[in-house]
């Protein structure tokens, strides 16, 4: 190749290259400025950036009134309202709040002048303070399609839409600045219930000293702690599905069917606290149930599917057992179940025990250890007994009890259970003449642990031991 057609050659090359070097950095260029343009994009669309620990004050001004909200004590609560009614604060709503607010971005921005269109011509208006410093936004409707919630900053010309479900949270309302949770104590603090269907006792429980008892409808019946505990657990954990309004006038309640309550729940705790809420009449296919609280007269409504302790039985909080009996503090038990007739003696102190029926009368001592532990599991199947059912509306017959358990005690006091027939499968059980309002079935007395069965048990092991 000639020197001529080697330069032109070299100067075409260097020329394509300054032509790709100049496109190169044109297209950079652009890219960088379209990079760039989307970056203050962001920020234009970013409303607040700003640490949410710092936050000491929390304003809200909105249609049910105003309120100033600040943790000087370092718990969030309420310090000036014009809201008349007194209410527990939702202390992790206002965390929410400041977490929200602290970096808020919003979706998209619209110019308008028409305020009314988004209402923010009457906004709620929501302030964080730090310091003396506040952060302000303004809010007003949601979307017609709830993708977002319009807002405004202090001074600016713009709206924003953004995210729908974090403005219904800074929207808020008394929805979300009262506690929802329809009891506002710890369950390790209540120390009475009472719960109440068509004005008459379910149950009604106490706690002193000594543990939970029962007043009605069972007064010292044997209590079952651990329901009552489980009880008290899931009634401090079921919130409250909205808050309707305050009850001012009869009317109020008359419109939400409360003027005649069909529950009404009674909780007191060792501080002296009451809260009496009363409960409208509802059924499984109700979506909710309307309750109004005395106190406070708050009127709220609560989800179906949370009111189930409503149908608590005192059956449930008491222990199953028929009458329970320790086995060292009876000296003689004399059994009549029908025809059948027993009787068990026991005289601790010497370790010595009879049983004794028609057929036999044996003495056993620790020695007779098979007897023994058949005596003793006989004496169990009749103390470990489980009545069915409680009724304590029913009016028993005068008949002679088919059933007879004749304790006497080794302080030398006796107590007598007794079964009532009802018919060939039920009985009224009675403690000393009364009428407990248990219900026994049969099958308490024959089944695989029952008294009949271990009593037939004693005789076989008797007659091997002849």
């Amino acid at each position: 190749m000639s020197t001529k057609k080697m330069k032109i050659l070299i100067i075409s090359l260097v020329a394509l290259l300054i032509i790709a070097i100049g496109a190169y950095v044109a297209v950079d260029t652009i890219k960088t400025r379209e990079e760039q343009a989307l970056i203050d994009e962001a920020k234009a669309l970013q409303l607040f950036d700003f640490d949410e620990n710092t936050i000491s004050k929390v304003e809200i001004t909105n249609s049910d009134g105003h309120f100033m909200i600040d943790n000087a004590s370092g718990t969030w609560a309420v310090t000036d309202t014009d809201y008349p009614y007194a209410f527990t604060l939702n202390t992790y709503y206002i965390n929410s709040i400041c977490s929200y607010l602290s970096d808020l971005t919003a979706l998209k921005k619209i110019e308008s002048s028409d305020l009314s269109g988004y209402g923010l011509a009457d906004p709620v208006v929501l302030n964080c303070y730090q310091g003396d410093t506040a952060y302000t936004l303004y809010i007003g409707n949601a979307s017609a399609t709830e993708e977002y919630y319009y807002v405004m900053l202090p001074d600016s010309p713009f709206i924003y839409g953004i995210d729908f479900n974090k403005g219904a949270v800074l929207c808020g309302g008394l929805n979300y600045l009262k506690d929802p949770y329809m009891l506002n104590y710890f369950d390790v603090n209540i120390n009475y219930v009472r719960l109440e269907h068509e004005k008459k006792a379910s149950f009604e429980i106490h706690k002193d000293n000594d543990g939970w008892h029962m007043s009605e409808p069972l007064p010292d019946a044997d209590v079952n702690a651990a329901n009552i505990n489980s009880m008290l657990t899931s009634l401090t954990r079921i919130e409250l599905e909205s808050f309707v309004k305050m009850a001012e006038t009869p009317d109020d309640l008359y419109q939400y069917h409360l003027n005649q309550p069909a529950y009404r729940l009674i909780v007191k705790t060792d501080a002296g606290e009451t809260t009496t809420i009363n409960f409208a009449d509802f059924d499984k296919n109700d979506g909710s149930v309307y309750v109004a609280y005395e106190e406070s007269g708050q009127i709220a409504t609560m989800a179906v599917n949370t009111v189930g302790f409503l149908q608590t039985d005192a059956s449930e909080l008491i222990s199953d057992k028929l009458f329970s009996m320790n086995f060292t503090d009876v000296s003689e038990l004399d059994v009549t179940i029908d025809d059948l007739q027993f009787i068990m003696q026991m005289h601790h102190e010497e370790n010595q025990y009879t049983f004794q029926n028609a057929e036999h009368s044996v003495s056993i001592s620790a020695q007779d250890t098979d007897l023994l532990a058949m005596f003793k599991s006989l004496f169990s199947s009749i103390t470990n007994m489980n009545y069915d059912s409680i009724d304590m509306e029913a009016e028993p017959s005068e008949n002679a009890p088919a059933v007879i358990f004749h304790y006497i005690l080794t302080d030398g006091t006796e107590k007598e259970l007794s079964l009532i027939p009802i018919d060939d499968t039920y009985y009224w059980a009675f403690d000393n003449d009364e009428y407990t309002g248990k219900i026994v079935r049969r099958r308490a007395l024959s089944s695989a642990s029952g008294v009949l069965t271990y009593y037939d048990k004693m005789l076989m092991l008797l007659e091997t031991n002849e």
